[in-house]
This record gives structure tokens, C-alpha cells and sequence, in this order.
């Protein structure tokens, strides 16, 4: 076994062969004046084979001996030229600043890049929705765009801008890098568009596998990454990053993945030979919300679930439906003791205007609204109090016994109701106030709050 430590030192040689290199050096001293004698007497004198030593002492001192150990060849380190290194890294950010867009919907935001002057790619999960699409600079410009092309299978999306903006296109890469060249993974931060100085949400990494279809890297890349451009050490798009895998969180997915830029060149080439996708003027999603009423010293509290419409852009149609239960309140301890039980339903329909606030770092809207309705109130009253069994007991020398009666009174009303409202939707979350006014028989002021969730 090779040892460290032997190859520090001298290498020893057994007396055997130090025999043998004595005999060697001698042979070369005595053959030393020969040669020089035989230079000066003539070429002829060089030949006698009797003035020569014998062959086989040299041949004995020029074999290495047994005992010298050659060290292993050191094993050959790998290259480092996949490194970005300073200049590389600086040919990046400059790209990432240059020509990496931030796209925002009605309802969700994502990354993209600058194809060339008029075009972006991005996801398609960032634009299916493509409601008030809009593609924002790093500078702080905002150009209106459409979606030109969309590929479901390879997951890319085109979108042709309103304007173009000359000057900030990334170029794709000519081949795929090598496995084990690093690569960056550029996102846009929360903040993006507020500090031009800032490097834009990035990952650094290495390509840890590819092949036609994909690039796997050894960086986690998040749900701000979806659409963005991973780069190679030249600045040049090496490919189309998609998000995680469906259900699974960001830290649960330590590799990240991107579509190879022969698939954008592919993707690129098409536009214009199919088709755009075809997009209804009307959006249909789902909303949820928990809410509570109040009204003349009583309080309900209880849910609501609609399905709303989206048309033209920014009006929202939403027909709803709700449950609500009275809280009850504590009981007087005199008899007789009441109690009421109320049960709301509600039913009706809304319609409100839109109006964005807000596009980063997440999608805010103002919605006022106006809407009709009916409601429907089922009561229950129960009274409770003692009722003497033998109301003769009080003459007689018998005890008297007591039990508790209870009388229930049950009643159904229905009336319906107009109601004004307000909201502020935060990407996915909504706020709600509605005043809610029920003209008959009795007019009633109903406040009603709510927290929920919508699709958009």
C-alpha cells in the first residue's frame, strides 16, 4: 500500500545494488582515458575492441534497481473553466437588469425575459388568466402586452408588447451547457423596480442534469422565479425556469428546473405559423368568506360562498350564498327564562368595478359594489319556567312538586334586501363591508364584514 510518509524520504537501495553501481562507476573511470587517447591517436584506435570495457557493467548500472518506489501520478483535477468567475458574474447582472421583466395579470405576477424589442417569454402558468396584462421594467416602465403563443406541453408563453423597449433583449444560448458549468437563476424580488442598484432575485448553481426536454440544476428556485431566465456564464439564456413540482413547497424541491433554450428558439419560430390562443371575455372562479352581521344589539356570525364572474375586464358579477346563526347571549337567572334561536339565509347577487391600486409586490384592487337579494329567517322561541304538578298542595298537608315547562314558538319571515358595499382585494384575499337594508315589513339596517378568499 502506498504510504505518504515513504515518499518524503530518500529511497534506500539493498547492497546488492550498491555493489553493482561501485562496479559501474569504476568501469566508466578506467574507460575515461582510453577515449581520450584514442581521440588523439585517430579513429581507427577508438575501434580496438581489446582497450574496451566489457558491455555487461554498464548495461547492469544502467538498469533502475528493485527497490526504487515510484509514487502514483497524482489524479488529474477537473477543469474549472465552468466557473463564472468576477467577469463572468458582472456579464450576468448585467443581463438580469438589462432584460429581466416582471409580468402582472388581475390576479397573479410572475418573471420573463425580452425575447427581442416587442416580444417576452415567460411560463404559461403566469399568464392563463390573461386579464389587464402588463410587462414592468426594471426602470420603471410599463407596456400593455397580449399572449401571441402558448405551448401547454413545453410550457412557454409569448406575449407581443403594446410599444416595444429597444436595447434590453437577452440572447439565447447557442448549445446547452455542459453538466457541472454553473449557471444563474434569475427571479424578481418583492422590491422589484424600487432599487435600480439592487441584483435582481437570483440562484447560483450548476447543471446537474439535461437532456432535450429539460435542465436540471442543484439550486432551489422559487414560485418568483417561475418564467424567469437561467443564465449562463456569457449572459445568455441557457433556459425558461418553471416552478416546483405540482404540490410539493419550494423547500421540499431541492433541484430546480428549466426548459432549454432550443425549445424558446422552437417556440419563437412558431409565432405567427399557429393560431393565438383563443381567450373568453368572461372568467369564471370561486369565492369564499367568513363573515358577521350586526343589527340592533344582535350578532350573527357565519360564511358565504359565490362563484364570480369576471367581464370586460374589470367588472366582477358575483352571485352568492350564505348561513348565518345568531350568537347567543347570556341568560337573565329570573324566571321565566327565554331563550331565541335564529337561523339567516342569504341569497343574492352583486356586481362591482375594479380598481387597481397596487400591481407590486402583490395585486391590490378597490371594489365597490351595489346588489339585490333575499332573505330568509327562521326563529325559534322557547320559554322556560316552573309549573307546580298539584295546585292543591298549598292547602294540603302534601308536598308540592315542581317542573319545568317550556313553550316553543317557531316562525319563518322573508323580505328582501339591497345592499352597498366596499372591498379591497389583496392577490388572493378579500375584505368586505356591505351595508345591507331590508325595506319590509320593518326597515332593518343590516352591517355586514367579511375575510375570505377568491380564485381572482
Amino acid at each position: 500500500m502506498w504510504n505518504p510518509a515513504r515518499e518524503c524520504s530518500l529511497p534506500v537501495f539493498p547492497a546488492r545494488g550498491a555493489r553493482s553501481l561501485a562496479a559501474a562507476l569504476a568501469a566508466v573511470l578506467v574507460a575515461a582515458p582510453v577515449v581520450a587517447r584514442a581521440q588523439t591517436q585517430g579513429e581507427d584506435a577508438v575501434t580496438e575492441p581489446a582497450s574496451l570495457p566489457a558491455a555487461p557493467a554498464l548495461l547492469v548500472a544502467t538498469t533502475p534497481p528493485a527497490a526504487v518506489v515510484v509514487p502514483p501520478a497524482e489524479p488529474a483535477r477537473p477543469a474549472e473553466s465552468g466557473t463564472c468567475g468576477k467577469a463572468g458574474l458582472e456579464r450576468v447582472a448585467d443581463a438580469a437588469r438589462r432584460g429581466t421583466v416582471r409580468i402582472t395579470t388581475h390576479t397573479s405576477w410572475g418573471a420573463g425575459f425580452l425575447l427581442d424589442d416587442t416580444h417576452v417569454v415567460t411560463h404559461f402558468h403566469v399568464v392563463d388568466r390573461p386579464f389587464r396584462l402588463r410587462v414592468h421594467t426594471r426602470d420603471g416602465l410599463s407596456v400593455g402586452a397580449k399572449v401571441v403563443f402558448t405551448d401547454a406541453f413545453e410550457r412557454i408563453s409569448i406575449l407581443e408588447l403594446e410599444a416595444p423597449l429597444p436595447g434590453k433583449a437577452l440572447e439565447l444560448a447557442t448549445s446547452a451547457p455542459v453538466i457541472g458549468s454553473e449557471v444563474v437563476a434569475i427571479g424578481v424580488p418583492l422590491d422589484f423596480g424600487t432599487r435600480e442598484d439592487r441584483f435582481p432575485a437570483h440562484r447560483r448553481g450548476v447543471v446537474a442534469d439535461r437532456d432535450d426536454e429539460l435542465l436540471s440544476i442543484d439550486a432551489q428556485v422559487g414560485l418568483n422565479y417561475t418564467g424567469g431566465p437561467l443564465l449562463d456564464c456569457q449572459g445568455h439564456v441557457a433556459g425558461l425556469l418553471i416552478p416546483p413540482p405540482s404540490g410539493r413547497a419550494e423547500w421540499e424541491s431541492p433541484m430546480g428546473h428549466a426548459v432549454p433554450a432550443g425549445k424558446i428558439r422552437e417556440a419563437r419560430a412558431s409565432v405567427g405559423k399557429k393560431p393565438p390562443p383563443v381567450t373568453t371575455n368572461i372568467v369564471f372562479g370561486f369565492a369564499t368568506a367568513f363573515a358577521a352581521q350586526f343589527e340592533r344589539g344582535k350578532g350573527f356570525v357565519g360564511g358565504t360562498m359565490g362563484m364570480p364572474m369576471l367581464f370586460a375586464d374589470q367588472w366582477e358579477f358575483l352571485p352568492r350564498f350564505g348561513v348565518f346563526g345568531l350568537v347567543p347571549t347570556s341568560d337573565d337567572p329570573r324566571l321565566p327564562i327565554a331563550r331565541t334561536d335564529m337561523a339567516r339565509i342569504v341569497a343574492d347577487m352583486r356586481i362591482g368595478y375594479r380598481i387597481p391600486l397596487v400591481s407590486s409586490p402583490a395585486s391590490v384592487s378597490l371594489v365597490p359594489s351595489i346588489g339585490a337579494g333575499w332573505n330568509w329567517e327562521y326563529t325559534e322561541e322557547k320559554t322556560y319556567n316552573l309549573v307546580l304538578d298539584n295546585p292543591t298542595c298549598m292547602s294540603q298537608t302534601d308536598p308540592c312538586s315542581f317542573r319545568m315547562g317550556k313553550n316553543t314558538k317557531e316562525s319563518w319571515a322573508h323580505a328582501g334586501a339591497l345592499s352597498v358595499g366596499l372591498g379591497v382585494h389583496v392577490h388572493a384575499l378579500t375584505f368586505g363591508y356591505e351595508l345591507r337594508v331590508l325595506p319590509s315589513p320593518d326597515v332593518k339596517f343590516i352591517h355586514q364584514v367579511s375575510l375570505g378568499l377568491s380564485t381572482f
